[in-house]
């Protein structure tokens, strides 16, 4: 079904959405890749495109893989994964609403770099290269992609930055601070998924999330994790500095290289 959600309701965005009221969302998210397109061009462009619900975890690209489609996320959040040669499986990125997931591989004709898994309830729009390209102008798509590509290196630059110089228990309070706001203050996420985006091992996780909710810092329910209060996350590191985060850290979890490589927990 074109511009309907297909496989059931969303969390968020009801079924059966008109255009206007999917356009309207879409200016809310003002997602990167069509960033600047015109009224009349996202109207056509949702009258050609399909949109899915997807109750439970998918995997919507695979590593090495071509890829079918590209993805924008309306609401949910999609895990972005990679296997090295030595079959380390790294937490790279979860992302959020307004963030678009294999384009270059639908504009460049390569296999997917890295694997893309949906968390429950998580609605996304279908496109590929050619529906882009029919709506957004191609001055204004070089653009687009120009601005993803920055964004890309600032949270690569960040990465090298949090592996060199946080210890575990910082990168844990660093992600839980990333992944939530204060108008979102809890996100579903299991210790092993922390721990991967952290770089460390579960127990670290487990003893650095207890020392929390002891402190009344967070509180942890089955499957998720709230943050209480965010001011004493922040200042909660060893010598009473505090984690301040960079403009933009909140995007997204900036995911730390295999715990071999990184400093000892």
């Amino acid at each position: 079904m074109r511009g309907q959600i297909t496989g059931g309701e969303g969390p968020r965005l009801r079924a059966g959405q008109s255009a206007q009221d999917w356009a309207a969302t879409i200016r809310r998210l003002d997602p990167s890749l069509i960033r600047g397109i015109s009224d009349d061009g996202l109207t056509a462009m949702l009258s050609e495109t399909r949109i899915q619900h997807l109750r439970r975890p998918k995997d919507i690209l695979r590593q090495g893989e071509p890829a079918e489609w590209g993805y924008l996320i309306l609401a949910g959040r999609i895990e972005v994964s990679y296997l090295d040669i030595n079959g380390n499986r790294v937490l790279a990125h979860l992302a959020s609403p307004g963030e678009v997931l294999g384009e270059v591989e639908q504009f460049s004709g390569r296999a997917c770099a890295a694997s893309c898994t949906t968390l429950a309830d998580t609605t996304v729009m279908l496109f590929d290269a050619a529906l882009i390209l029919r709506h957004v102008p191609a001055d204004l798509l070089l653009r687009n992609f120009a601005g993803i590509f920055h964004d890309r290196l600032t949270r690569d630059n960040r990465q090298h930055s949090v592996a060199m110089f946080y210890g575990a228990e910082d990168r844990v309070r660093m992600h839980l601070l990333s992944m939530t706001s204060l108008e979102e203050p809890c996100i579903r996420l299991r210790q092993s998924e922390l721990a991967g985006f952290a770089g460390c091992s579960r127990q670290t996780v487990n003893k650095t999330l207890s020392q929390l909710r002891h402190e009344g810092t967070v509180e942890m329910g089955r499957g998720e994790i709230c943050v209480l209060n965010r001011a004493r996350l922040q200042g909660t590191r060893p010598g009473g500095e505090q984690i301040v985060l960079e403009d933009g850290f909140s995007a997204g979890p900036i995911a730390v290289p295999p715990t071999e490589l990184m400093p000892k927990a």
